[in-house]
């Protein structure tokens, strides 16, 4: 494999360092890693990558950015929601959809994020924030065209110039008191900048801005809401962390969390309210002076009310002042938890600083099963060309390919230079020293089967030309290899579960069709490739090979990622050929997976794929037939 690692350059690793030391400082988590995304605009995180497109790579200051940002909902606990609970109890206390709730969050958790950076580390939350002030222009047209109130909120939570009066949205006229009580709540969010002032923030903003939309308009809100855009899923993963995170995985701040969420249930929160729970004591004595007033004037009704009134009256009086006492107990309740979330933030900050918190992000003990499938029996879409037009425009290459491996076969023969006295076509001595010939006359040669398993990635971060490039490659790859292997071609994806979809079988004649249904999954679109990567090796005889196309990126649902496939593939390579040809990937993180075993390509050129491994097959081929 020496020679084929001439073929590619690795990237300099200078700045992904210094990337990935800003991550590690404010998430806390000293494992955590950065991965530049090709041909994506997504800007999120799942606690064990940070992921940015791959335009940010030259843009040091904005990536420095957003990797604050991301490496922030990691370290100052948006993790630590109680998310799914959240979102479940906003959405049954107002009867407002769940993607509404979500995007709430998401705004509210960025300003949060945001706002303990520029604290903690003003230079990356002003370099975040020259970016933001760079896209204003598309922000604006976004507000106007979408009626994203929400974004509008953003940009006046985050003190963006021209965006800090009550906002004038088409077919969106809010009133006076209701623009006071998004102030109050700014207010309140900046004075607790924890995971539980978030909670409550996002409980009145949902009672606030529920009377501006009806049920249908927020049940059609598309997913755009927040600076980063639609493409933002660090919302997402923390939903998905959320849904399967154990009780012994659980911080204080998780716990607070949940405990607020439960009080939250049982009182009708007002902005008002935020003054007790923010403790501002001007407003406490303003309040008990006018409680003081009322209930003198209360007295001085009493005595003006007749007789055969005055009982009621005291029966609606004794049951105001009841639910007032009421209310006044859930929020002191409130109160004490909000001081918890704040004393264990400032917990969580001094290790931070003191660089000792590990964060150990929440790994999914669930069991991930196997779907094996045909492709003929699921929903793809086609990528690129068909079997017949990659055929005809790549003729000459496979032509060469196939010259290559003239003098290779695949099968059984017969000595045809077979002498008096000669043991096969071998000498004495090796015929009784390798112990392989019963007799040792025979015109029969021992058979060698050269067998490929071909495993390609089809998630979600392979779509286009990156699919495209893996379809031409096992086009020829087949072609070129028609006389001397066996190839089995599975394509892998799924969710939580793995999907591993059969296109040709070993003993199976390559069917054009089916290889131009090949594309990615309709539904699936995440990859764990040590899960589908094991199962399939589970099926293979010792002496076959297994190629694997990907782009590096193992991810799904509840977790799953490099550290998870790591593992599972080092089993494999302990006892099978394992390589890897990945498609615009980086190095470092295939090392892990493949050791040296691995080669890179590059997607703008189709054929650079097919070629090399032709190339590798070469050497491969030699190898086993020698």
């Amino acid at each position: 494999m020496a020679e084929l690692f001439d073929l590619f350059e690795r990237d300099s690793f200078t700045d992904i360092l210094a990337l990935t030391n800003i991550g590690k400082r404010i998430s806390g988590n000293n494992e955590i890693l950065i991965h530049f995304l090709n041909g994506v605009e997504a800007v999120y995180t799942d606690c064990r990558f940070i992921y940015l497109p791959k335009k940010y790579k030259s843009e040091i200051k904005d990536a420095q950015g957003l990797v604050a940002h991301e490496s922030g909902h990691i370290g100052y606990g948006s993790f630590e929601l109680a998310f799914k609970k959240l979102v479940n109890a906003l959405v049954d206390k107002y009867k407002i959809p769940h993607l509404f709730v979500k995007n709430v969050v998401n705004v509210v958790e960025d300003v949060r994020i945001n706002a303990i950076n520029n604290k903690k580390f003003p230079g990356f939350y002003r370099n975040l924030r020259l970016l933001t002030k760079k896209m204003l222009p598309r922000l604006i047209s976004r507000i106007e065209k979408a009626k994203d109130i929400l974004l509008y909120i953003n940009l006046y939570l985050e003190e963006y110039e021209g965006f800090q009066s009550k906002p004038t949205i088409k077919d969106i006229k809010m009133s006076e008191d209701d623009w006071k009580g998004i102030s109050k709540v700014k207010q309140f969010l900046f004075k607790s900048l924890t995971p539980s002032s978030s909670i409550i923030s996002c409980d009145l903003i949902c009672k606030i801005l529920k009377k501006y939309f009806s049920l249908e308009e927020m049940n059609t809100t598309k997913d755009i809401n927040g600076l980063q855009g639609k493409n933002n899923n660090t919302i997402h993963q923390i939903e998905n962390l959320s849904k399967n995170k154990k009780n012994q995985d659980k911080t204080k701040l998780d716990k607070t969390s949940e405990d607020l969420i439960e009080k939250l249930k049982e009182i009708n929160l007002e902005p008002k309210d935020l003054d007790e729970l923010i403790g501002d004591n001007e407003s406490k004595e303003e309040s008990n002076k006018s409680k003081t007033k009322k209930k003198k004037n209360k007295s001085k009704k009493k005595s003006e009310i007749s007789e055969s009134l005055e009982q009621a009256f005291n029966i609606d009086l004794l049951e105001c002042d009841l639910g007032k006492k009421q209310k006044e107990t859930k929020l002191k309740e409130i109160s004490k938890l909000v001081k918890e979330a704040e004393e264990a933030m400032n917990e969580r900050l001094i290790f931070l600083e003191k660089r000792e918190y590990l964060i150990i992000p929440h790994k999914d003990k669930g069991k991930r099963n196997v779907k094996d499938t045909k492709i003929e029996n699921e929903r793809m879409i086609p990528s690129g060309m068909s079997y017949s037009q990659i055929k005809a425009k790549y003729m000459n290459t496979i032509k060469k390919m196939k010259l290559i491996f003239s003098d290779l076969k695949n099968k059984s023969g017969i000595d045809s230079f077979q002498k008096k006295g000669r043991l096969n076509n071998k000498f004495v001595k090796a015929v009784t020293s390798d112990y392989k010939f019963k007799q040792c006359f025979t015109r029969k040669l021992l058979n060698k089967e050269l067998r490929l398993l071909v495993l390609v990635d089809i998630s979600g971060s392979m779509r286009g030309i990156k699919v495209q490039s893996a379809k031409i490659a096992l086009v020829i790859l087949c072609e070129a290899l028609e006389d001397i292997a066996k190839i089995r071609i599975v394509l892998f994806t799924g969710t939580f579960h793995a999907l591993n979809i059969l296109v040709k079988d070993f003993e199976e004649m390559l069917n054009p069709r089916k290889i131009d249904k090949f594309g990615c999954h309709s539904r699936e679109g995440q990859n764990i490739d040590g899960v589908s990567i094991k199962h399939e090796a589970n099926k293979l005889d010792k002496d076959d090979i297994i190629i694997v196309i990907s782009d590096g990126q193992p991810a799904a649902n509840g977790g799953y990622n490099l550290n998870d496939a790591i593992p599972e593939i080092h089993q494999v390579r302990k006892k099978f050929k394992t390589f890897a040809f990945s498609i615009d990937s980086q190095g470092e993180y295939l090392n892990k997976m493949y050791g040296n075993d691995w080669v890179l390509t590059n997607s703008s050129n189709q054929t650079e794929l097919g070629q090399k491994m032709i190339k590798f097959c070469q050497i491969i081929a030699r190898e086993f037939f020698r």
